[in-house]
């Protein structure tokens, strides 16, 4: 799996610093590219990570722009890892019917 495009955004929730990742990965699937969406979260306190949560969808894209409206869409919405399936189970279904 290969990283394409990686976008990071830091705020502040509940008084504690959190630190949110949204990556393009891509891969290679009857030899035609597929691209897929990662999130990654980081709690930090007083510097150190104190929790780490993370996701994936492997299939959400053929197309590396269609992927990266998406990931733009989860990154402008400050979507969580918990909630990448929910939000991007239907582009993978899609996605999938396509290979």
């Amino acid at each position: 799996m290969k990283i394409n495009k990686t976008l990071s955004k830091i705020v502040n929730i509940n008084e504690k610093e959190v630190k949110y990742i949204y990556r393009i990965t891509e891969k290679s699937i009857r030899n035609r590219q597929a691209f897929g969406i990662e999130i990654e979260r980081q709690d930090f306190n007083n510097g150190e990570i104190t929790n780490l949560e993370r996701d994936s969808v492997s299939l959400v894209a053929s197309e590396e722009k269609k992927a990266d409206d998406i990931l733009l869409l989860l990154f402008n919405n400050l979507v969580s890892p918990i909630h990448l399936v929910d939000i991007v189970g239907e582009y993978s279904d899609l996605c999938a019917a396509e290979f």
